[in-house]
């Protein structure tokens, strides 16, 4: 027992360790890891404390220290996850800036979880009481039973799952073309989630910039304010808050602390959420940068590898990676994938004959008696054996469309979903490790007989397993009788029906399981084409992830994903009148550079004359260019070349926008100012064409009557 735990002790630290500086983002403090820490040590301890317990078992003796084990790392979970880490959650994810603030919003928010606790306590107080068990012992084993027959429930349904995904999904990830097309969907479906993601975010910025005006420099909680425009200006590269555009009647009534906590809890909430939905993007990229240099070496008989994502290898481990990659991984996923399916189908076997009153179907129980004698070997292989469901249960978690958002991603885990590991962590580690027991290492016999060990003499059954098995309701039978509910859920998911008989009773995708594999959707050619212009952009040397950025920050990346589902541009030669306001177009004379459209965010609006000068100057240089001359370069020869010029206006209007005598002759933005001014500065008489020094400026119609006291067609 002693060897096992100097062994498996240090690897365990060393695990957690590597976790808590791995996964979090930049802004979880130490005291959120130091309690996600001890809570994944408390949860994965049962990983050390099984083996022990089975194996001590089957030799007829029980250390009196294991009990006591058992005690803290059971009562530990028990306690944090019902008290200390959803209250954290909540203190953590709150956006306010004081302690005091902080704490009332965790408790605020946790005031319907905790209501639900005091009415399951009283429902098992009236149970109690009807069936005449009231004792404070009952209470205490009431408590237990009730926390794992949840855990019993949810656990089943989350290791069914695993237990045929982790197989199924080995096997198909063997085959590198059924691989690159399950990354062409994930990429587009994350693409657009990173997109998303950005336009929230960007939304915020904005929204906190245009707040901002607000405030005066002697407001009491402006410091406060600073404190969130400087978060926000931390990343105003990315969103470019001048260019977004919000609603008129969008609320910016931030008065007091509390307005002002939930803006800033807005702000960071769109941020993680933003860098998170980057960071899967750029993980899915490298995957397939990975992939592709796996497909071009295996036209390389024999090697050696050569990788475009790290340099170059010594001789002999570069051969070894390519007989690996190109030639032996795809058979040893496959027989690993065998493997796990045949202890799918072990495991299976012991959950629906786990009752005492059937025969023992368990191999695994079979093999852990037969190496009983030694004790290091039974702690090692039920070692094993156990991780295996635990692993199946935490992958099929992050794989309900309700718990998705607590996906560990790599740097970018936010607080609120770390604590929330740590948390369903606790809440699944005991019931696992009982039904684990009571099925698959020591399955109780209704023929008990002496030196014949059971899962009723294990310390755990001894400590917490007598409280529950006498309680009404979720005790003997229900713990017995319940796992064989796994025989028909394998088959609904054997058979991927599961989903669509979900479908029949709840409409919500929380007890539904997200498989990429079974998931056809448009989002695949989406992905085809940005992945291929990654591995382009990746060939040049540019970072990944650009297709899933603006096309104003990642242009030399080729078109990004706005580009993709945002209708095509205009091209140049597109009929410049079309675009006026109130003709459907995509910028009016407002627009300052024709494709932003509306004003930007801060600028005061143009005067009808720097709205003229702004868009016959784009007229004049985008059809005539600079340097060319002639009657055939003129803006008003190449309008009449336009299939219906008619729309716009006629040669004479067009040509008398321009200085008199100056068609022919090169057309610069200097004399266009030069005129502009002055019509700013001398407006003309109403009813008369006006005569200013200079050159003359008319506006007529085809009639020859004046207009220029009508409102000029720049002013629509």
């Amino acid at each position: 027992m002693w060897f096992f735990y100097a062994a498996s002790v240090p690897l365990l630290v060393a695990a957690i360790i590597y976790g808590l500086s791995y996964m979090p983002s930049r802004r979880s403090s130490w005291a959120v890891k130091l309690d996600v820490g001890l809570a994944w040590f408390s949860a994965l301890s049962v990983l050390i404390l099984v083996p022990t317990d089975v194996a001590s078992t089957l030799q007829g003796t029980s250390p009196p220290v294991l009990v006591t084990w058992w005690r803290v790392a059971y009562w530990y979970g028990f306690a944090v996850q019902f008290t200390l880490l959803p209250f954290h959650q909540e203190y953590a994810d709150s956006g306010h800036f004081t302690i005091g603030d902080r704490i009332t919003a965790a408790i605020r928010n946790n005031l319907i979880f905790y209501a639900v606790l005091v009415a399951l306590a009283v429902a098992g107080i009236l149970l109690l009481l009807m069936t005449k068990n009231l004792a404070p012992s009952n209470v205490l084993g009431f408590c237990v039973a009730a926390s794992n027959a949840f855990g019993l429930i949810a656990g089943i349904f989350l290791m069914g799952y695993g237990l045929v995904a982790i197989p199924r999904e080995l096997w198909r990830t063997a085959d590198t073309k059924n691989y690159r097309k399950l990354l062409f969907h994930r990429a587009g479906v994350q693409a657009e989630k990173a997109m998303s993601a950005h336009a929230e975010m960007s939304q915020v910025v904005a929204l906190v910039h245009k707040v901002k005006g607000t405030f005066r420099r002697n407001d009491p909680f402006v410091k406060y304010m600073d404190r969130i425009v400087s978060t926000a200006d931390s990343h105003a590269a990315e969103t470019q808050p001048a260019t977004v555009d919000l609603d008129d009647d969008v609320d910016v009534d931030f008065f007091d602390r509390q307005d002002l906590g939930v803006l800033n809890r807005r702000l960071r909430k769109g941020i993680e959420n933003y860098e998170r939905e980057k960071a899967l993007y750029d993980g899915i990229v490298m995957e397939y940068l990975e992939l592709e240099d796996i497909v071009r070496n295996q036209s390389n008989p024999g090697g050696p590898y050569s990788s475009t994502l790290h340099g170059a290898l010594p001789t002999f481990l570069a051969y070894m990676e390519w007989w690996w990659k190109c030639v032996l991984r795809g058979p040893v996923l496959r027989l690993v994938s065998v493997l796990l399916a045949a202890f799918s189908l072990c495991i299976v076997l012991a959950e629906a004959t786990i009752s005492g009153a059937l025969p023992n179907l368990s191999v695994f129980s079979r093999i852990l008696h037969n190496t009983a004698n030694h004790q290091f070997t039974t702690e090692l292989l039920t070692f094993l054996f156990f991780c295996y469901p635990c692993l199946c249960a935490y992958y099929a978690i992050f794989k309900l469309g309700r718990f998705n958002f607590y996906l560990l991603v790599p740097g970018h885990t936010a607080p609120y979903s770390l604590l929330a590991n740590g948390l369903l962590m606790c809440r699944f580690a005991a019931p696992l490790a009982f039904n684990f027991m009571a099925a698959v290492a020591i399955p109780p016999s209704s023929r008990h007989s002496e030196g014949d060990y059971d899962v009723q003499d294990t310390a755990f059954y001894a400590e917490f397993g007598e409280l529950m098995m006498r309680q009404p309701v979720i005790g003997l039978d229900f713990q017995s009788y319940l796992p064989t509910a796994i025989v028909p859920y394998i088959l609904l998911l054997v058979f991927n029906v599961f989903n669509r008989f979900a479908g029949l009773f709840s409409r919500s995708p929380m007890v539904e399981f997200q498989d990429d594999w079974e998931t056809v959707s448009p989002s695949a050619g989406t992905g085809t084409r940005l992945l291929r212009q990654e591995l382009d952009n990746h060939s040049k040397g540019l970072p990944p992830g650009l297709t899933a950025m603006p096309t104003s920050r990642g242009e030399r990346a080729g078109p990004g994903l706005d580009a993709e589902l945002m209708p095509p541009e205009q091209p140049s030669g597109s009929r410049w009148w079309n675009r006026l306001p109130g003709r459907g177009g995509a910028g009016g004379l407002g627009s300052r550079g024709g494709s932003q459209g509306d004003l930007q965010h801060g600028e005061a609006p143009l005067s009808a004359a720097q709205q003229a000068r702004d868009r016959l100057s784009r007229v004049t240089g985008r059809i005539s260019g600079p340097g060319v001359s002639g009657p055939e370069g003129s803006t008003s020869a190449a309008l009449l070349n336009r299939d219906d010029a008619s729309i716009g206006p006629s040669e004479d209007e067009e040509a008398s926008l321009l200085p008199n005598g100056s068609q022919g002759r090169r057309t610069t933005n200097g004399s266009l100012d030069s005129i502009f001014e002055r019509m700013e500065s001398q407006p003309s008489e109403g009813g008369r064409t006006s005569s200013r020094q200079g050159p003359s400026f008319r506006v007529t119609s085809d009639n020859g009557e004046s207009r220029v006291n009508r409102k000029s067609w720049w002013r629509r």
